[in-house]
């Protein structure tokens, strides 16, 4: 996960507050333990996300005069305030509780400007309110809906159907806007059920508007935080290569913190060569130019060796680059295996190869980075 130093989309907008229900949200006992693991996911099937929540960088973020600035007065370069986690997915996907609550919100919100669109729009989403068994309340949020199968004031179990995943709303993708928030008081801060994994105490729960995260996700059933391209089987002619990059992982759990969370995968096609070949001489480069050289090994064919960004001590199918930061940018990268000739095998992501020259290039693009807002009420 490189941010490079540019702007991103804000893509989560503060949420108002529309009105109050008869349960406040601080009811119960609240902080005397922490909540015990029962999510479920979202969603049925694998998808995996796209955008993450600004963990590190408190979530809900203030516009000064055209300035980006963090509730700690920081100006921000590189995040966005994203308060959920969005996982692209075919519209009709069905949507699930994530555990037993009450419907609060069912249906259209209210019309805002969308800046990605450059208009008003209104999207479709659902609110539910979970107790936990310690007592604490939290929200779980779906936005960008197609279709709401479930009214305020129903009660839904873990794993019911709420409706079906969409595009509407102020989104450029098909997608599912996943978020939480915890209650304190009467308001309702972002929460990460992801927990905090990174150096030091959760900042978000140092600030007076925070709350501190924790893992919520039951026994296999939190949806992947990684995201990565992969080489489609059966290249075209063109595309041959008797090593190529298979594989890149570019977002991984707290891979700011662990560059180790991002890999490159090199292969050795047993169609293409019919010996082992030596990897000395071969570079790897990201699309700024940083490289990692090859060490003198050799690769039969069909066999396949990762390069993962950080420190690590080598194995027979594992290099490592030594770096302390990621090497692949989140938001578009070109990795590219450099010959011993010159010649170039890249595998891109979000238009990240658009500006690299290549021999044998074969190209594997994903859809743009999407970028959405939302408007639901909370209680």
């Amino acid at each position: 996960m490189l941010f490079a130093n540019r702007w991103r989309l804000i893509v989560g907008f503060l949420f108002p507050l529309l009105g109050l229900f008869a349960c406040s949200p601080g009811s119960g006992p609240a902080h005397e333990a922490p909540p015990h693991p029962v999510l479920a996911s979202p969603f049925q099937g694998e998808f995996r996300v796209s955008n993450v929540s600004d963990h590190e960088y408190p979530f809900q973020f203030k516009d000064n005069n055209g300035y980006l600035l963090s509730w700690w007065g920081e100006k921000l370069p590189g995040v966005d305030g994203h308060q959920g986690y969005d996982f692209p997915m075919p519209e009709g996907t069905p949507l699930l509780a994530v555990y037993d609550g009450e419907v609060v919100f069912a249906g259209w919100e209210n019309p805002f400007y969308c800046p990605p669109l450059d208009k008003t729009v209104s999207g479709l989403g659902v609110v539910l309110r979970h107790r936990l068994p310690n007592g604490e309340v939290f929200l779980s949020i779906y936005a960008h809906m197609s279709e709401v199968q479930v009214k305020v004031g129903d009660q839904v179990s873990t794993g019911q159907v709420l409706g079906l995943s969409g595009n509407t709303g102020c989104s450029t993708g098909p997608h599912l806007h996943f978020e939480m928030r915890r209650a304190k008081g009467t308001e309702w801060p972002v929460f990460d059920p992801y927990g905090w994994s990174g150096e030091g105490e959760d900042p978000w729960s140092k600030h007076p508007s925070g709350v501190s995260s924790v893992w919520l996700w039951a026994e296999g059933k939190a949806p992947p935080l990684f995201s990565e391209v992969s080489l489609p089987p059966n290249p075209k002619p063109t595309d041959r290569a008797p090593v190529a990059i298979t594989r890149v992982r570019y977002m991984g759990v707290s891979d700011t913190t662990n560059p180790n969370n991002e890999f490159v995968e090199i292969t050795v096609d047993p169609r293409f060569a019919s010996a082992p070949v030596s990897l000395k001489g071969f570079l790897l480069k990201n699309r700024l130019g940083e490289a990692f050289a090859f060490p003198d090994i050799s690769l039969e064919p069909g066999a396949s060796i990762r390069v993962y960004s950080g420190q690590g001590s080598p194995t027979g199918e594992t290099l490592f680059w030594g770096r302390t930061q990621p090497a692949w940018d989140n938001w578009g990268d070109c990795a590219q295996l450099v010959y011993p000739s010159g010649a170039r095998y890249l595998l891109g992501y979000r238009s990240g190869c658009a500006s690299v020259q290549g021999l044998g290039v074969l190209l594997r693009e994903e859809p743009g980075v999407l970028q959405d807002a939302h408007n639901l009420p909370l209680p």
